[in-house]
């Protein structure tokens, strides 16, 4: 079975910018090559949608990239977006990350047994589960 991986959106957004740090820049071009999976929240969609629109994107169209985003996920072999299943919710009430987004990015990890998080968010960092950046 590939690797599998749950990006948060600083990593989807950092990414799709291409400036990712060198280990988490490895997880990408792992999954471009076929090797690994990376799924991708509906909250974290949700988030760089919202900081697309907020223009906190370092892109010079954030719109377009948003659309480029969006056509990626409908036809990526290894960008798969996922949503909030029973499991996920089940790890979600249990869960000690405290914010509401990285809750939900974390519970999506443990429940889809993700080999890491690619993060770096303190909270996330700080929990139980591997991060890779």
């Amino acid at each position: 079975m590939k690797p599998l991986y749950v990006a948060d959106t600083v990593a989807l957004a950092r990414y799709l910018e291409d400036n990712l740090p060198r280990k988490a820049n490895e997880v990408f071009e792992a999954a471009e090559t076929g090797t690994t999976l990376i799924l991708v929240p509906d909250i974290v969609i949700a988030e760089f949608i919202y900081i697309g629109l907020k223009g906190r994107l370092k892109v010079p169209d954030p719109k377009a990239t948003i659309a480029e985003l969006l056509g990626d996920l409908e036809s990526s072999q290894f960008l798969r977006p996922v949503g909030i299943s029973s499991e996920t919710w089940s790890v979600f009430i249990d869960s000690k990350v405290p914010e509401l987004h990285d809750r939900i990015i974390y519970s999506t990890a443990v429940s889809n047994e993700a080999d890491a998080i690619i993060t770096n968010d303190p909270q996330i960092i700080a929990s139980t589960h591997p991060t890779i950046w």
